[in-house]
C-alpha cells in the first residue's frame, strides 16, 4: 500500500468512527489528515464513498423468542411503530442540511424537502446525521408506501403536500450525550422533529400483548401508517455491545404480520 493509498484508507476509519460518534482523533487531527489526502489525491475514490453516505441496515425478523434469548434479561426493551414509508437518512452540517439519501444510497435532497415537518436548519454547530421514515399519515401502510415512493420519482417535486417525516435515530449519535433511546428522541424533538410513539416492555409477554393489539388495529394505527412493530434495546452502550450485521443491527427486530414462532 504506497503513502496515498495508506492515507485513504486511514481517513475512511477515521471518518466512519466519527460518524458512529466513536472518534479516536480530535476535529483538528481529522481536519488536518482530510487536507493532506486532498494534496496528495484531490480526486481520490474515497471521497465518493464518503459522500455517499452510510448504509442504512435494514431490520431483522427472526422469531422474538430467539433474538431474546441472546440479551441479557436486566435489558430496558421498548417499542416502537414500524412506519410504512420509505428509509430515508438526512446529513447536518453546522445546522444546515447538506443531503437527504436512500437505502440505496441515492441522493433525494430536493425531493425530501417537500416533506411537511423536516426542518431546514438545526441548532447544532456539527455534522449530524439522522435516520427516520418518509410516510404518508392517516391512511393504510400499503398507500403510505407509494405515496412516499412516489414523491422520490419525481422530477419536479415543488407543491406536494401531505408526506411526512418520522426521526428515530441519530446515526452518529456518542454513548456519551445520547446514553439511551430516551435522550435520541428528546433530542430529536427540540431540533423540531417528529419522532414516534414509544413503549416501555419488560420481556415477552409484554411484546406479545402490544403486538396483538397492532394486529386488531388498536395500537400504532392512527397517524402512523405501521406494517409491524419495533422491539430495540433501550441503552445505547448494550447496542453497542449487540453491535451490528452486514443486513441488521443485532439489538432491534421488526416483529410483522402473524406471530413468528422458533
Amino acid at each position: 500500500m504506497d503513502s496515498t493509498d495508506f492515507l485513504a484508507s486511514e481517513y475512511l476509519r477515521h471518518e466512519q468512527l466519527y460518524r458512529a460518534g466513536l472518534a479516536e482523533i480530535s476535529d483538528f487531527e481529522f481536519d488536518s489528515l482530510q487536507q493532506k489526502l486532498i494534496e496528495a489525491s484531490p480526486d481520490h475514490p474515497v471521497f465518493r464513498v464518503v459522500e455517499s453516505g452510510r448504509k442504512l441496515l435494514s431490520l431483522g425478523n427472526q422469531p422474538v423468542e430467539s433474538w431474546l434469548e441472546k440479551i441479557p434479561a436486566s435489558v430496558e426493551l421498548a417499542v416502537q411503530p414500524k412506519i410504512d414509508g420509505v428509509a430515508i437518512a438526512l446529513r447536518y452540517v453546522d445546522g444546515v442540511i447538506a443531503r437527504a439519501w436512500t437505502r440505496k444510497g441515492e441522493d433525494k435532497t430536493r425531493n425530501v424537502l417537500e416533506a411537511d415537518n423536516i426542518p431546514p436548519q438545526l441548532p447544532i454547530k456539527k455534522t449530524v446525521e439522522i435516520r427516520g421514515e418518509l410516510y404518508a399519515p392517516n391512511i393504510d401502510a400499503a398507500r403510505s408506501q407509494r405515496v412516499a415512493a412516489g414523491l422520490l420519482r419525481k422530477k419536479d417535486p415543488r407543491h406536494v403536500s401531505g408526506i411526512s417525516f418520522c426521526a428515530f435515530e441519530i446515526l452518529n449519535a456518542d454513548p456519551e450525550i445520547y446514553p439511551d433511546e430516551a435522550h435520541i428522541l428528546d433530542y430529536l424533538k427540540e431540533w423540531g422533529f417528529h419522532t414516534p410513539p414509544t413503549t416501555s416492555v419488560s420481556g415477552l409477554s409484554d411484546i406479545k400483548e402490544i403486538h396483538n393489539k397492532w394486529l386488531d388495529g388498536r395500537f400504532f394505527n392512527t397517524e402512523f401508517p405501521s406494517d409491524g412493530i419495533v422491539v430495540k434495546i433501550v441503552d445505547r452502550y448494550q447496542q453497542k455491545v449487540m453491535g451490528v450485521s452486514s443486513v441488521a443491527p443485532n439489538w432491534a427486530l421488526a416483529v410483522k404480520g402473524m406471530w413468528k414462532t422458533n
